[in-house]
């Protein structure tokens, strides 16, 4: 399988130090392995023309589309965009998350009979900021993040978790792994045939106070970082879960 991870900004033949640990590790079981370079659109490769995954920092969709020209990828621009922003995945898996709405930023949600929500972007939240229990709180939120009016948010109900209990799986064509083998809840299994149209995404998996497991967000696996994984158990596991999916 050939990887590709992103080059130090400005210096195009440098691993990026962040991803140094698992293309070192990538390089030395075998896989090929290549550079991405954003700031010129080039590729240094072992294997030049053959499809690649991509593994580094979130590409936003020019970025992607950029990517795809210069280097044939096993995960397409479409597929990447599925996974990447909450309205491609939501409505897959929505019985399995929490109660979410699309809206733009100009269009608050209803506080009238003291509802609480989470709200985020389409990719990222807007951390501790996100919870807001008030119109004045969401305006807060607008403001302070730069948000304009016609920004589309993912506006979720707020469901309150078990602390800690939030772990990452990576999903291979159908098959859910998690980090030192732990198994997705049977009650989310589901899921994966809902997301099976996807080659390599992320699940973030919580507990609710009353016990439930419940998806907290999907993610595109390319851009997923390795959480509670190390990296040789990533690779060991998820790497090669891919290769063997991408060959078969």
């Amino acid at each position: 399988m050939h990887l590709l991870y992103p080059s130090l900004p400005y210096e195009p033949r440098t691993i990026d130090p962040l991803w140094e640990p698992e293309y070192s590790w990538a390089a030395a079981a075998g896989f090929a392995v290549g550079l991405f370079d954003i700031e010129t659109i080039r590729v240094w490769t072992q294997a030049p023309g053959a499809p690649a995954l991509y593994r580094g920092w979130m590409l936003a969709e020019s970025e992607y589309k950029l990517l795809e020209q210069v280097s044939p990828l096993l995960v397409s621009r479409g597929a990447y965009l599925s996974s990447h922003l909450a309205s491609g995945w939501y409505e897959a898996i929505q019985e399995f998350t929490f109660a979410s709405t699309f809206q733009p930023a100009g269009s608050p949600p209803d506080f009238s009979a003291g509802q609480r929500y989470f709200v985020k972007g389409l990719v990222k939240s807007f951390g501790p900021d996100s919870e807001v229990a008030s119109a004045m709180e969401c305006q807060e939120l607008l403001r302070k993040h730069g948000v304009p009016s016609d920004e589309l948010l993912f506006v979720r109900q707020y469901i309150k978790l078990q602390p800690a209990s939030e772990r990452r799986y990576f999903v291979v064509a159908g098959t859910a792994y998690g980090a030192e083998g732990t198994s997705l809840p049977n009650q989310l299994q589901p899921a994966l045939f809902q997301l099976r149209s996807r080659l390599f995404c992320s699940l973030d998996v919580a507990f609710t106070a009353a016990g439930y497991p419940i998806i907290v967000e999907v993610g595109d696996g390319q851009v997923s970082d390795l959480k509670e994984w190390d990296v040789a158990g990533f690779g060991r596991t998820v790497l090669s879960a891919l290769a063997d999916a991408t060959q078969a």
